[in-house]
């Protein structure tokens, strides 16, 4: 009998094993946000997994990494570079805690967890992760080029370089990686055939020391320089004995001299460096480096430039110039040539590619000239299909949206002989129209493939509701996000494409809802700290710099973004890096004061603009308004940023100077007669509200002057980029998500009714379309900033600032009868989180929600009928994993899982 009970006791425990192991699921290795990198370079890496089940309530309570050099003893349980042991915690974003890392490790991982049951789950699929050349003496390779700077003050610019390498194995290869920049850009070939799919690449940087010559705006260089580097495994791509390679490079912003406007900010001509590593299966290495014995000359490629566009003439091309057997015995030896004085780092933010293609309409206008029309704006080039002689000529004009071509223009020439087809390599257009120029090739509906290219980022968010203009801006924006993401975030995909240090700022929110920003963003506070003056703490208006207008709220990204970067993921990464610049910057804000504690003034001769971009395209608010305003803003933001990294005394200083700031915006801007800030705009009493500036119980009275406000203007905005957004928020913090959809809802002038129209299809930089003698700008992502509050406010979907991460979130919709339904979605770290709401026909409100594995969600359940509140249709109070708050029976706590709540009539 006790064998039997025995017995039937450890079936009991072997099912409740294999019950419990089915029941949860570890997905989604990621290493330092990538899957199964190539490359890293930091030496701790974060580890992060996620956790899936059918039931509700699950979580976990410990984890176990192990981490080997080794696959074979990875399978086998050991880790030679860390075995964490079982940890009791429910983090599953974890920092790599072992063994030091060293160049060109290659490691591989795996994780099993315990779930709130204690009960083991299987261990995850084995994931790997690369190390870099985390050293300068790692690189062997030597800078080469073609030639040295001639004419570094010239506008001048020459015929794209090309490059070869000839070299033998002698011995069967196990792996090949090879370490490349090419600046500006490049193309790589092993054996004829490109390697990789990324175009335009490495990602823009602040490459190197230059000589700033005829600046529209004055910048103090006192920045630093990095150079991205990419790395391939190219063991495939290698044949047995000889093999050759190939590269080609273009001019990409190091050397853009095409558009002078902000000033002669090129670096230095055509360069590249390239390593090798070979390793041999038995065992032994070798490395191919960039030196003097490589070759080189130029091709076809006459003239690339950012800007401008290419000239190809066919007539030149070099055959079959990157392959085994060529005759380079005319070309020339390389030069070794001035490094740029950047530090090469690994670019471990996604490669731009060509993403898409899209459909053209087709004219022919005469004998000569051709049209092919965009159903949408597209940043991309075209594939050319052509036949005709040696020596005709094809032009490519490319017209925007605003019907310009900002000089944007390919060139090609034919050899003749039979089809050809061509397409750019290191150029960009913005257009919504392809104007050709044939006045011998023949030209045919088929002969243009338009290819939309932009950087490769994932997206995060979803959202859809019953208001159609609302679908229409989300849609809209994706566009304009598309046309601008070329390994930053531009203003513009054409006139300027300069990456604005406050555009990027205002839709930081919006981008975090949206898409995979874990690298993106870092990448860019990056730029923005290599781009400030590390003596004063200044930091410039764009970033990389390229020149650019902005003020106090632009420099202030540099606070803004790292912050919100925290509050959606949680990593603490971007807070350590750059503490002491973000508190440069506050002190840099406090030198910039009058008398009475305004800042009025930024650099020599600067721009203040203020609340850029009104209704009007003026400045209807004084800048020294806001630019005092987010002096408070950043201020608060980097105190909050010390308490979490327990720089306390840090946190007290800059609370005192906040007082004294809010003290002195007050005195200057604040009416007690009419409880305005200043004369009276929405965006002065905005600022002021969702800043936290106004005085101690004057909050009522300053948000009723506020809707007075609104009221005359029949609830339109008047607001520019920065208060657009903060106007959203403040009136639906305050209870009238009404209005705020009311201005979002607006159909005529100023608003977003402007996308009502099927033609528009991107965002305009100003409400009106409207511009300058230079252009109008409709591909501008500021105003996309609203984005954003379809997700936090209609959707509801909102991180939890006290459980930075989206651990513990909100959803908390707004429901406004004007909408019948609204569903989002959001990928967050630990997965995917969903809001959805609709009125039934009986006037009830179901909403359904989604909370990941491992994470938790308060739910604010909306004020609606009865406030009678079912789940899957039994009273709240009596479903397992939800908690009522006693105090507020609004707040229901709830596990993970897939809720269905209905509030009835």
């Amino acid at each position: 009998m006790n064998r039997f009970i025995g017995t039937i006791s450890l079936l009991i425990v072997f099912s409740s094993c294999i019950y419990g192991r089915d029941n949860i699921r570890i997905v989604n290795l990621l290493c330092d946000n990538m899957e199964a990198p190539i490359v890293v370079e930091s030496q701790q890496p974060l580890l992060q997994w996620q956790l899936i089940s059918e039931k509700r309530g699950k979580k976990q309570s410990a984890y176990r990494i192990i981490v080997s050099g080794n696959l074979k003893q990875l399978h086998k349980g050991k880790g030679d570079y860390w075995d964490s042991g079982k940890i009791d915690s429910s983090e599953s974003v974890v920092k790599y805690q072992g063994k030091q890392l060293s160049s060109e490790s290659q490691l591989y991982w795996k994780v099993m967890v315990w779930d709130e049951n204690n009960t083991p789950s299987k261990w995850s699929d084995v994931s790997s992760w690369g190390m870099g050349l985390l050293n300068a003496s790692d690189w062997k390779a030597k800078w080469i080029g073609q030639t040295e700077d001639l004419y570094p003050d010239s506008t001048l610019t020459f015929p794209s370089p090309y490059f070869r390498k000839e070299f033998t194995l002698k011995k069967s290869v196990r792996k090949a990686v090879v370490y490349i920049c090419g600046l500006g850009f490049y193309e790589m070939y092993f054996n004829g055939n490109k390697i990789g799919d990324q175009v335009l690449a490495p990602a823009v940087t602040n490459y190197d020391k230059r000589t700033l010559k005829k600046l529209l705006y004055h910048y103090d260089d006192q920045s630093t320089q990095r150079v991205l580097y990419n790395v391939f495994d190219v063991t495939s791509s290698l044949c047995k004995q000889q093999n050759v390679i190939g590269v080609v490079l273009g001019n990409g912003w190091y050397n853009q001299r095409d558009r002078i406007v902000e000033g002669h900010m090129w670096y230095d001509v055509p360069k590249m460096i390239l390593q090798l590593e070979i390793e041999y299966k038995d065992g032994t290495k070798e490395t191919i480096v960039s030196d003097q014995s490589w070759k080189t000359t130029t091709g076809p490629i006459l003239h690339d430039a950012i800007f401008s566009g290419e000239v190809y003439d066919a007539r030149l091309e070099l055959g079959s110039w990157n392959q085994e057997g060529y005759d380079d015995s005319t070309w020339k030896s390389v030069l070794s040539v001035r490094p740029p004085t950047g530090t090469l780092q690994a670019q471990t933010i996604p490669f731009n590619k060509v993403m898409q293609t899209v459909d053209t309409q087709f004219k022919q206008i005469n004998d000569s000239l051709y049209t092919f029309t965009l159903p949408e704006t597209v940043s991309g080039w075209c594939e050319l299909s052509v036949k005709g002689k040696a020596g005709d000529l094809v032009k490519l004009r490319f017209i925007s949206d605003e019907g310009l071509s900002y000089g944007q223009e390919d060139t090609y020439i034919l050899k003749g002989g039979g089809e050809e087809k061509w397409e750019p390599k290191f150029t960009w257009h913005a257009f919504k129209k392809v104007e050709v120029v044939a006045e011998e090739a023949e030209i045919l509906a088929q002969s243009i493939s338009v290819k939309s290219i932009y950087t490769d980022i994932r997206n995060t968010g979803s959202f859809e509701c019953s208001n159609e203009l609302f679908n229409h801006i989300c849609q809209a924006y994706d566009r304009t996000m598309h046309a601008n993401f070329k390994g930053i975030i531009s203003s513009d995909p054409h006139r300027e494409r300069l990456a604005y240090t406050g555009d990027g700022q205002v839709i930081t929110e919006s981008l975090l809802y949206s898409y995979d920003m874990t690298r993106f963003l870092s990448k860019f506070v990056d730029d923005i700290s290599d781009a400030s003056n590390k003596v004063t703490g200044y930091v410039p208006h764009t970033a990389p710099f390229g020149g650019g207008g902005g003020g106090p709220a632009w420099g202030s990204a540099y606070v803004v973004i790292p912050w919100a970067h925290f509050r959606h993921y949680g990593d603490t990464t971007l807070l350590h890096e750059h503490y002491s610049g973000m508190k440069h910057w506050v002190e840099y804000l406090n030198t910039r004061i009058d008398d009475k504690g305004i800042v009025v003034r930024e650099e020599p001769n600067g721009w203040c603009l203020g609340e850029w971009s009104t209704p009007n395209n003026i400045i209807e608010i004084p800048a020294s308004l806001v630019n005092t305003a987010y002096f408070y803003h950043v201020t608060c933001i980097v105190a909050d940023i010390a308490n979490v990294l327990n720089k306390h005394t840090d946190e007290k200083n800059l609370r005192l100077l906040a007082q004294t700031i809010k003290k002195n915006f007050n005195t200057a801007f604040y009416d007690e007669t009419t409880h305005h800030y200043w004369e009276g705009k929405q965006g002065a009493n905005t600022l002021a509200l969702a800043f936290g500036l106004v005085p101690e119980g004057k909050h009522e009275e300053v948000f009723a002057a506020l809707l007075e406000l609104l009221k005359k203007t029949n609830y339109h905005f008047d607001t520019g980029i920065l208060a657009t957004p903060l106007l959203l928020k403040v009136l639906t913090e305050n209870g009238r998500t009404d209005l705020a959809y009311r201005l979002m809802n607006q159909r005529d002038f100023p608003g977003y009714g402007y996308l009502a129209d099927k033609k528009n299809n991107t965002l305009w930089e100003t409400w009106s379309g409207d511009g300058n003698e230079e252009g109008c700008g409709h591909c501008h992502p500021m105003f996309g900033s609203v984005v954003a509050w379809f997700y936090n406010s209609l959707a509801g979907i909102k991180p939890d600032r006290l459980c930075p991460g989206m651990k513990h979130f909100y959803v908390e919709p707004k429901i406004v009868s004007d909408l019948k339904y609204c569903r989002a979605s959001y990928n967050s770290l630990y997965g995917k989180i969903s809001s959805e709401w609709k009125i039934d026909e009986s006037g009830n409100l179901n909403l359904k929600i989604e909370v990941p594995a491992n994470t938790s969600a308060t739910v604010v359940v909306p004020d609606w009928g009865s406030r009678t509140v079912l789940e899957s249709g039994n009273p709240v109070n009596n479903v397992r994993h939800i908690a009522i708050d006693k105090v507020n029976p609004a707040r229901i706590e709830v596990s993970s899982g897939a809720y269905d709540f209905v509030i009835l009539k």
